[in-house]
């Protein structure tokens, strides 16, 4: 049994051998390619893919010879659309190191009965801790008074400076409540704050332990200090976040945005932040990425940016390969693991080494 292992610019494929290390124990052989992403910027693949699926990005033909024979094919962002499933003659099983999947063609390998799997929460930790520090970050003007001082300048007068309150007692909406949300409600609780949450498939049972309130999003929009904005990104949630709904914040409100640019129109959210009718806004995801000096949010003095950083730590790369290997490892028992992606639209299939 073959199982081809892609690696790229964000997670090695050594790093992700390293993780199928009890694969290879079992007599499974190994076989490892690290994909150069066609020689451009990891961050311009990345939002690419995102917004425009597995076609966006070409793969080379020796990464698509190399894919006919394997029995399973174990990606982290490298595209695997038409020209790889239409390659595929032995495969049974492909995972991801993401949960996302815009890089993978789901319903070609489907049509093709190839098992699916993601790995989600796989950086959720890291997201939802990036997210409370972007919260405080945006209110207590923290980067803009480094980068002040940085600067040779002692600033101590900031857009919101005539209001600036104290975290206690705010009222946070989180839009979206899966995992990544479940952990900023979590991680909230010790700031004494209001929690209330809007996802279209609501967790009543999680909210209730979380001392969390759902309700819809236009009174999230209306009634939170902080919205944090943690949804997928799919078809049905693309500018879910538009002029109207930002219309509805309060004036001193801010929003978080740490998931996916296309969750919030973008030329929306400049607009009222350029003319002051919300606090501020902190933001780790941009319509174009890398973002230039020059780039519309990057001028604001009320909007905090960062660089695509809040999944990226040491634990959320190097524990995601053992992670879905893991996962995956129930394979060799004919069991299904619980990220199996388009369960009940393909067979299950035993993995024998």
């Amino acid at each position: 049994m073959k199982t081809l292992i892609i690696g790229d610019g964000y997670i090695s494929s050594k790093e992700m051998r390293e993780g199928f290390a009890a694969w290879e124990a079992r007599g499974v052989e190994l076989v490892d390619y690290q994909w150069d992403q066609n020689g451009y910027d990891m961050s311009y693949i990345n939002l690419l893919i995102e917004q425009k699926g597995p076609e966006a990005v070409e793969v080379p033909d020796e990464l698509v010879d190399l894919c006919r024979d394997a029995d399973v094919i174990i990606t982290q962002f490298c595209p695997i659309g038409k020209k790889v499933v239409g390659a595929l003659e032995k495969c049974v099983a492909l995972g991801t190191l993401r949960a996302g999947l815009e890089n993978v063609a789901v319903d070609l390998l489907t049509e093709k009965g190839i098992m699916v799997f993601n790995n989600a929460g796989r950086n959720a930790e890291a997201v939802a801790d990036f997210t409370i520090g972007m919260m405080l970050a945006e209110y207590r003007n923290i980067a803009r008074s480094h980068a002040a001082i940085k600067a040779g300048y002692w600033r101590k007068e900031f857009v919101n400076s005539s209001y600036l309150p104290d975290f206690a007692g705010l009222t946070t909406g989180i839009v979206g409540f899966g995992m990544v949300g479940q952990l900023v409600a979590k991680k909230l609780s010790g700031f004494d704050q209001r929690l209330l949450a809007y996802d279209a498939y609501p967790d009543y049972e999680a909210a209730k332990k979380l001392n969390v309130e759902f309700v819809d999003l236009d009174t999230l929009m209306k009634e939170s200090d902080i919205v944090s904005v943690n949804a997928r990104l799919v078809p049905e949630t693309y500018h879910m976040i538009g002029a109207r709904e930002l219309s509805l914040m309060k004036p001193t409100a801010i929003i978080v945005n740490t998931a996916r640019s296309g969750l919030i129109d973008e030329e929306a959210l400049y607009e009222v932040l350029k003319n002051r009718k919300i606090g501020g806004a902190a933001l780790d995801v941009f319509d174009q990425e890398p973002t230039p000096i020059d780039y519309r949010m990057v001028t604001l003095d009320n909007c905090t940016v960062t660089s695509h950083l809040a999944g990226t730590t040491i634990h959320a790369r190097t524990r995601s390969a053992l992670r879905l290997a893991n996962h995956m490892a129930s394979l060799f028992d004919g069991v299904a693991p619980r990220t199996w992606v388009n369960r009940g639209k393909v067979e299950l299939k035993k993995l024998v080494p």
